[in-house]
């Protein structure tokens, strides 16, 4: 007796996307604050915490256990001939991704994490005696600054952009760096510090005048903040699923523009990197879309952990995102600064991500009790406690925190 295969999750063809609906470009109100507010209990820590910690891990759906289970499935019955389901969702969930960036379709491949992702980049690109020099900030995650710091091996040279206050990178100064040695860019979109975004096409344009390479790590904004990659104009945008698009972790991904794709050879290539990777010819020839990338096997399972998480905040729309985090975190900083905090963030909603960062003494020894008491906010060093409001977050989550904060600092008193 035959028995029928479980269904994947529903999916778009690959390439198309799904026009956000009217009221993602609405104005805030109370009807759109309840309707999205119904969309917690798809979140299930929500029933039993206050959530602000977005920006370092997004609350997990609940349809990611349908999604593994849709995966398991698929392999339990089919086994290697899972692979003809599996292997065209990378590239065409690369496109559902790819629609929150406005990316063009076929550019954007999954990955395990970022650092991969930039050294599959850098193996594109082809330093010179002339031309060797990479910018970036002092306040890039550590990741981009461990990678490049490490290329000095091979003849890289790192030009560290310092900032004035530990909190803002002024544009003006990476663009002052940016000359006719510098081989690449390095642009954090949002700065994980202080969630100061930087001028992504200015800098962009700039290093294009130079004939050098824009390398975005859009990790802390995509999700929270409307991105469009066709007006930015960088060559290379990398991101992941496991903050604002409550993806879980293994699931990053890497979008090149059009003409650099088809141009860029990384050295760091696989078998998936060939145009006809199930032919298994001897000699590479690169696909002509965003699978030269992807270099060996995809990892299948975190791609449908990932869905979900993504296929939410495109139902609710970066914009209404957008809007409410402006809100809420408007409202923390002013909350903060009633009661003396230092606030480490841009004031201006303008230059600042989806995350606030609120400092004292004792800031450390606070996390850690608001996270015993489940009020999930996050604390790092130069920033001092972050915390953000995504779509699902209450008002009365953020005087939560506030409350218990005052119970701390009155109690460290004694």
């Amino acid at each position: 007796m035959s028995r029928a295969r479980p269904a994947a999750p529903s999916r778009p063809r690959p390439g198309s996307r799904r026009a956000a609906p009217a009221s993602a470009r609405a104005g805030q109100g109370p009807a759109e604050e309840a309707e999205l507010l119904r969309l917690r209990p798809e979140f299930p820590i929500l029933g039993s915490s206050s959530y602000l910690l977005s920006h370092s891990m997004g609350a997990m759906p609940r349809g990611v256990k349908e999604s593994l289970d849709a995966y398991a499935d698929a392999w339990a019955w089919d086994g290697a001939e899972a692979w003809d389901e599996w292997f065209p969702n990378v590239l065409a969930w690369g496109n559902e991704v790819g629609a929150l960036l406005h990316a063009e379709p076929d550019t954007v491949i999954f990955h395990q994490n970022v650092s991969v992702l930039m050294a599959i980049v850098a193996s594109s690109l082809a330093p010179t005696r002339r031309r060797n020099r990479v910018v970036y900030t002092e306040l890039n995650f550590p990741t981009n600054h461990y990678f490049w710091q490490a290329q000095a091996a091979v003849g890289v040279q790192p030009v560290r952009i310092a900032s004035p206050d530990g909190m803002t990178i002024p544009t003006e100064r990476m663009v002052e760096a940016i000359d006719d040695r510098t081989l690449a860019v390095l642009v954090d979109h949002g700065i994980y510090v202080s969630g100061y975004l930087q001028d992504v096409g200015a800098i962009a344009s700039a290093a294009a005048r130079h004939g050098a390479v824009t390398i975005v790590d859009a990790y802390q904004t995509v999700g929270c903040v409307p991105i469009d990659v066709r007006s930015w104009g960088a060559d290379y945008v990398l991101a992941g699923s496991h903050k604002w698009l409550c993806g879980g972790p293994g699931a990053s991904f890497l979008h090149a523009r059009p003409d650099r794709l088809r141009e860029s050879e990384p050295r760091m290539a696989g078998w998936i990197s060939h145009e006809r990777p199930f032919a298994f010819e001897e000699s590479l020839r690169y696909a002509p879309n965003a699978y030269r990338f992807a270099g060996g096997t995809p990892g299948v399972a975190s791609l449908h952990a990932a869905m979900p998480g993504i296929r939410l905040v495109r139902r609710v729309g970066v914009e209404r995102i957008r809007a409410k985090n402006v809100r809420q975190m408007n409202r923390v900083i002013a909350l903060a600064e009633e009661r003396g905090l230092r606030v480490k963030s841009p004031r201006d909603a303008a230059t600042r991500s989806g995350v606030v960062c609120v400092d004292f003494p004792g800031a450390a020894e606070a996390c850690r009790e608001l996270v015993r008491r489940r009020i999930f906010v996050d604390y790092r060093p130069q920033a001092g406690i972050r915390l953000s409001a995504h779509f699902y977050t209450r008002d009365e989550e953020v005087d939560a925190f506030f409350g218990a904060l005052d119970e701390l600092r009155r109690r460290a008193k004694r």
